[in-house]
């Protein structure tokens, strides 16, 4: 049981926070943890957890296999410089990324998945 959730709620939760993002990304818009969490209906999850961190950053992984992009950089904090939290940027810099610019690196990666989702249903 990954995080305390069976193993068909946490793949549930990947889906449903997947299919969020993806959303996202054909509005060309952002998110917040909070927000995201409330779109994961199958278990709770909080934002700045663990098991969140978790989540988003298998989505990270398996869309970075699948696409070459990091699918989780749409979800960012509400306040402050409304980027994404310092787990982002240390999973970036693990999946090879660029990262010694915060701000260039996340705008660019935003802007790939956006063009990644431009003509998709």
């Amino acid at each position: 049981m990954p995080w305390g959730y069976s193993d068909d709620e946490w793949e549930i939760a990947k889906v449903q926070a997947k299919e969020t993002l993806r959303t996202h990304a054909r509005r060309r818009e952002t998110t917040t943890y909070s927000g995201l969490c409330e779109d994961i209906t199958v278990a709770r999850f909080r934002h700045y957890s663990w098991s969140l961190m978790a989540l988003l950053g298998q989505i990270c992984a398996e869309e970075d296999d699948e696409r070459g992009i990091m699918l989780a950089s749409l979800v960012c904090k509400k306040g402050g410089d409304r980027l994404p939290g310092e787990g982002y940027f240390a999973w970036a810099e693990k999946l090879g990324r660029d990262v010694s610019d915060h701000q260039s690196f996340w705008e660019g990666e935003v802007e790939r998945i956006f063009a990644s989702y431009r003509d998709r249903p």
